[in-house]
């Protein structure tokens, strides 16, 4: 693991989110003196976290243009591994988020032995696949569906995953991989990749909501994951009981059930059923639920932005965001502007939001644990 000062993060956090950028205006943005931003990028250059750009940024007065500093999207990769009921993902990602190599398996065992007895290898095959400096590797993150209990290395599963009551996420997956290994629940991890990458590369603040099987999301507040005291900030799905109907990819599988429509995976249910009777009943109805969660966000959070995602079928999250979208209010007394509503674009991949866990924590700078002081690298 890396071991990135305070600034030095600012750095890459800065590179990030607005490319290629001059030594002046890095210490103008990050208020430090040319000579720290000196010895800064200096580091980051010998470690080759960044590179010079080819390309020289115009002068903002007299003198010649400056040369620029960006990422160098090979100096770190990071591996995911994400999985649901319906299949494993994995991948390699650059420093930029780029996939540099990828693979997807079905499923149809459930089991945490044959889940891991598959990524294992898969994880050494996608790194050979890469072509990549296997000492460039940070670590490998890894996410799923469920949410924290109180116990730090339970979490609760959704019902496919119900046989890893045993199963300890702090330490059972390590024997796996060959390298750090750090998980997140899959909203959780999906919100890092949408704030590096995605719908919320320019918000400080925003909310995803992500919709699977069952119902999750997360937090951003100020650019950083909000986890909350239990870790559990932003699950939405405890605001649906499971004894009720709720707008969940499990709940549109019963209902199509009780109609004689047997589907294995959520991604059969495509738009020829959106003509369906109950189809579209279902629909109006997770519409509201939908919209009145969305109030619920926007009164207690007030976020710029909440991202709609996940593994339900497209048109039915687009669907729901077009409509959510369309409403000038969210609800009675609601007087202010609404949060925008936003596709995300990280639903068809959710393994490079499990490659975003170790990045996040090695290089953002609200995940840094020592002194942070004005001039320090």
């Amino acid at each position: 693991m890396i071991n990135l000062g305070y600034n030095e993060r600012r750095v890459i956090e800065l590179l990030r989110g607005r490319g290629g950028m001059s030594r002046i205006e890095l210490a103008r943005e990050m208020a430090v003196s040319a000579p720290t931003l000196t010895r800064l990028t200096s580091s980051l250059l010998e470690g080759a976290l960044i590179v010079e750009d080819s390309e020289s940024r115009p002068p903002t007065g007299r003198g010649k243009p400056s040369t620029a500093v960006k990422l160098n999207p090979e100096g770190l990769f990071t591996v995911g591994v994400y999985f649901n009921p319906d299949d494993i993902r994995i991948c390699v990602a650059d420093l930029e988020g780029k996939i540099r190599a990828e693979l997807v398996q079905e499923l149809d065992d459930h089991s945490f032995d044959h889940i891991m007895g598959v990524a294992s290898p898969a994880v050494e095959a996608v790194i050979k696949q890469a072509g990549i400096d296997r000492s460039r590797v940070l670590g490998c993150g890894l996410s799923f569906p469920g949410h924290f209990s109180r116990n730090p290395g339970h979490v609760f599963q959704i019902q496919q995953f119900s046989s890893w009551h045993d199963i300890d996420v702090n330490k059972d997956f390590d024997d796996y991989f060959d390298m750090p290994v750090f998980h997140e629940n899959d909203g959780k991890a999906v919100v890092l990749s949408e704030l590096y990458y995605g719908a919320g590369r320019n918000l400080r603040n925003f909310a995803l909501i992500w919709l699977t099987y069952g119902i999750g999301g997360a937090v951003v507040v100020q650019r950083q994951l909000y986890r909350g005291t239990n870790r559990n900030a932003g699950e939405f799905g405890g605001l649906f009981p499971k004894s009720h109907p709720r707008p969940s990819g499990q709940d549109l599988c019963n209902l199509l059930s009780t109609q004689g429509i047997n589907v294995r995976r959520l991604r059969e249910i495509d738009e020829s059923y959106s003509d369906h009777p109950a189809i579209r009943d279902w629909l109006d109805r997770a519409t509201d639920q939908l919209r009145v969660l969305s109030l619920t966000v926007a009164r207690t959070l007030d976020p710029t932005a909440i991202v709609f995602g996940g593994s339900l079928p497209d048109w039915i999250i687009r669907h729901f965001v077009e409509h959510l979208g369309s409403l000038e209010i969210l609800g009675e007394d609601f007087h202010v502007e609404p949060p925008e509503i936003r596709l995300s674009a990280m639903s068809d991949k959710p393994h490079l939001g499990a490659a975003t866990i170790p990045l996040y924590r090695a290089t953002t700078p609200s995940y840094y644990s020592g002194r942070a002081l004005k001039g320090w690298a």
